[in-house]
């Protein structure tokens, strides 16, 4: 029976079906990152938000829809182009009672402002795969500047043999800067972000 199963695993291959098995990270290292533009793939991307409540526990927003892309080129690595988009009435807590107040208009005002906005401005790099990211957060149609702290988690070869390179992302914002201010400071000011992202080089 194992060898039977190992024929067809090796006719699989054979027969060009084993692709996958190639796939993975290849480098962590952003030199090697090809250059072009990539899309950002929304089936691997999280973004998501902590925030204190009243000192006793944090709470979790996440976003399920979102969209983006970026440029770059290794050789002018400090001048990247990154636009991340975020549907803010896509968030969720667990908690749908919660969820609706916080797209009203005391929160994110989803009906008015229905997307948040991160555009890289530079790119200083600290090591091989960590990076500073400046750049410009819309949100409440309120722009201010934030700085992201990136890791490229690496680089290489997608399932259906896209190129692909992944990045995890983490700021620390106050969303009284952006004019939300409800129930501060029972509920925190300060948010920490991450945004977990893959992208897929566009061909």
């Amino acid at each position: 029976m194992r060898s039977i199963k190992m024929l067809s695993m090796a006719v699989a291959i054979g027969l060009g079906l084993g692709t996958g098995a190639l796939a993975g990270v290849v480098s962590t290292d952003a030199a090697k990152v090809a250059a072009g533009s990539y899309e950002l793939d929304p089936s691997h991307t999280t973004v998501s938000g902590r925030i204190d409540h009243m000192g006793f526990s944090s709470t979790t927003i996440r976003f399920a829809k979102v969209s983006g892309d970026f440029t770059f080129d290794p050789a002018h690595a400090e001048t990247p182009r990154l636009r991340i988009t975020i549907d803010t009435a896509s968030l969720s807590t667990d908690w749908p009672t919660r969820d609706a107040e916080l797209r009203g208009a005391a929160f994110f005002n989803s009906a008015k402002f229905p997307t948040a906005q991160f555009d890289a401005d530079s790119l200083t790099k600290v090591d091989a795969n960590h990076a500073k990211v400046n750049g410009q957060l819309t949100l409440l149609g309120v722009t201010r500047p934030v700085q992201l702290d990136v890791t490229l988690l690496g680089a290489g070869t997608g399932m259906m043999g896209d190129v692909r390179t992944g990045f995890i992302a983490h700021a620390t914002i106050k969303r009284s800067d952006f004019g939300m201010t409800a129930y501060i400071p029972a509920v925190g000011d300060q948010v920490e972000l991450t945004i977990d992202a893959e992208f897929s080089k566009k061909k």
